[in-house]
C-alpha cells in the first residue's frame, strides 16, 4: 500500500507548483526537471505485449524516453539523475478514463487548491492521464495550465456538460436540454470552448440523439457516455457513439429494456451472447466501471464502513457534498431489502464483461470517481481488481489502464514504454503482472519527465 506520512499543507507548494524542488537521490528524493534522468537496472513492463524486460536502463531526456536497453550496454551519462530500479518494475503511467473533479452535487465554483488536491490523489496512485467526464471552464484552465507546466496535474481530456433531455436521474444543478436545436448549439459551443468529447448522460428523444451524434461528427468530436436507456442498446450501437461508459448501461438499455430483467440462466446466456455480438460488430468501446456499481450494494448494506477507509482523510470536504445521508442518492433510492437484487445485477455485469473481453471488444478502465463513494485515484485499484475477478488476465486488466486507453485517446506517445514515448511512467516495488494490486505499490511517478517520489506525493496529500 502507499505510504501515508503527514506534514503541513506547505508541502503542496513545494511539490505541486512550477518551482524546482530539492535535489534528487536514488528512487526517493525529489528532483527538479532536468535534461536527463535514468532508471537504472529496472525491469521494464512495456505493455505493448505481456513481457518483463529485466536489468534495463531507461534514459529520459526532457519529457521523453530517449532509450531503453540492457543496463550493461546502456550507460547512464554522469550528468543524469540516477533512479535506482533494482528489484523494481517500470510501467507506463496509468490512465483513468472516467474521472470527475466534483461529486454528485456540483459546486458553484472550483478553486485551484481544490483542483490540485484531486490531481494529487490521482498522481499518488500512478495516474498520469485522465478523461474528465464532466468539464467546466475552470477545468479547461487547469488542463491548459498543466500542459504549460504551471501546475502539477495529469494530462487531462475533458467532456463537456451532461447532455440529456429528461431530468430522470440527472444530478441536481444540471441542465435539461429541451430540443434538438438546443442540443446542437451545446455541442457547437463545447467545440468552441475547447472540450475534447461530448457526453450523453440519460434519456434522449430519437431526434435529439440523432442531432447530438451528427453535430459532434461534423465538429470532429466523439460522443461518450451512457446508452440512452429509453432508446435501447441498438440505437447506441448503430448511431456512432464511441464509448459506452458503464456496463450498467446494458441493464436499462438492453436486459430490461421494455421487459422485466431476466432471471432464467439460459435466457441470460442468450441475451449476453446477443449483446456481445452486436457490440463487437459495432466497434463501440466499453468502459465497465464495475467497482462503482459493486459499491452501490455495499454502501446500502453498510455505509459506515466506507467512511472509515484511511484514504478518506485526503478528500476535500467540498467533494463530499452529496455523499452523506440524507443527500446520498443511492441511500435515498435503495433500501437494505434491495441489496440482493443489486448484487444479482452486479453478477450479470461480471458475466457480460467476461464475455465482452472474450469477444475482443476493446475496454477502458474508468472509475466514475467522486460519485458516492468512489475515491479519486484510489478507486482505480478497485476497478482493476474487479476486472481480474470478472475474468480478465492481470495483463489484460492493466492494458485497459495503459495501452488501450492511450489508443482510445489517440495518444501514440503514451500507454507503452519505448524510445520516443512520453516520460510518463510509474516505478513499482513489486511485479504488476503477478498481481494487479502491485501496480499500486508505488515507489515514484515520473510525469512529463519530472521525477516525483511517492513520499513527496503523499506529503502533498497530507494537507494542513
Amino acid at each position: 500500500m502507499i505510504a501515508t506520512s503527514r506534514i503541513g499543507w506547505a508541502a503542496v507548494l513545494s511539490v505541486f507548483s512550477a518551482c524546482a524542488p530539492k535535489a534528487a537521490g536514488p528512487a526517493r528524493a525529489a528532483a527538479a526537471p532536468s535534461r536527463c534522468a535514468a532508471f537504472v537496472d529496472v525491469t521494464v513492463v512495456p505493455m505493448d505485449r505481456e513481457a518483463r524486460l529485466p536489468h534495463q536502463t531507461v534514459l529520459v531526456e526532457g519529457d521523453a524516453i530517449a532509450a531503453v536497453g540492457p543496463a550493461d550496454r546502456t550507460p547512464a551519462p554522469a550528468t543524469c539523475t540516477r533512479i535506482d530500479g533494482q528489484h523494481r518494475y517500470l510501467i507506463p503511467g496509468l490512465m483513468d478514463t472516467h474521472v470527475h473533479f466534483f461529486g454528485y452535487r456540483k459546486p458553484a465554483k472550483l478553486d485551484r487548491a481544490y483542483e490540485q488536491r484531486i490531481a494529487a490523489m490521482l498522481l499518488a496512485n500512478g495516474i498520469t492521464t485522465a478523461l474528465v467526464m464532466e468539464g467546466t471552464p475552470e477545468l479547461l484552465a487547469l488542463r491548459d495550465a498543466a500542459e504549460r507546466g504551471e501546475v502539477l496535474a495529469p494530462k487531462l481530456f475533458l467532456a463537456g456538460a451532461l447532455i440529456q433531455m429528461d431530468d430522470l436521474g440527472l444530478p441536481p444543478g444540471r441542465h435539461v436540454f429541451a430540443s434538438p436545436a438546443e442540443v446542437r448549439e451545446e455541442v457547437m459551443a463545447e467545440k468552441r470552448a475547447g472540450y475534447d468529447f461530448v457526453k450523453v448522460h440519460g434519456d434522449m428523444t430519437p431526434e435529439g440523439y440523432a442531432t447530438l451524434l451528427a453535430t459532434a461528427r461534423a465538429e470532429g468530436m466523439r460522443v461518450v457516455g451512457h446508452a440512452p436507456p429509453n432508446l435501447g442498446l441498438d440505437a447506441t450501437l448503430a448511431g456512432g457513439q464511441a464509448l459506452i461508459t458503464h456496463a450498467e448501461s446494458y441493464i436499462d438499455a438492453y436486459f430490461r429494456w421494455n421487459r422485466p430483467l431476466p432471471t432464467d440462466p439460459a435466457e441470460i446466456d442468450r441475451m449476453v451472447s446477443e449483446a456481445v455480438a452486436k457490440t463487437a460488430a459495432s466497434g463501440v468501446w466499453v468502459q465497465p466501471t464495475l467497482s462503482v456499481f459493486h459499491q452501490i450494494a455495499d454502501q446500502v448494506a453498510d455505509f459506515d464502513a466506507f467512511t472509515q477507509r484511511p484514504a478518506m482523510r485526503y478528500m476535500p470536504p467540498a467533494a463530499l457534498a452529496g455523499w452523506l445521508p440524507p443527500d446520498n442518492p443511492y441511500l435515498r433510492h435503495w433500501k437494505l431489502e434491495d441489496v440482493p437484487g443489486l448484487r444479482a445485477q452486479y453478477e450479470l455485469l461480471r458475466r457480460l464483461v467476461r464475455a465482452l473481453d472474450a469477444a475482443g471488444v476493446p475496454m477502458l478502465a474508468g472509475t466514475d470517481d467522486l460519485v458516492p463513494v468512489q475515491l479519486p485515484g484510489f478507486s482505480l485499484k478497485n476497478e482493476l481488481e474487479e476486472l481480474v475477478a470478472s475474468g480478465l488476465t492481470t495483463y489484460g486488466a492493466l492494458r485497459t489502464a495503459t495501452a488501450s486507453s492511450a489508443r482510445f485517446l489517440g495518444l501514440r506517445d503514451r500507454g507503452t514504454i519505448a524510445a520516443g514515448k512520453a516520460a510518463d511512467v510509474v516505478l513499482l516495488d513489486a511485479d504488476p503482472l503477478d498481481d494487479v494490486d502491485n501496480a499500486f505499490r508505488i515507489s515514484g511517478v515520473m510525469l512529463r519527465g519530472r521525477w516525483l517520489p511517492i513520499d513527496d506525493l503523499m506529503k502533498a496529500l497530507a494537507g494542513p
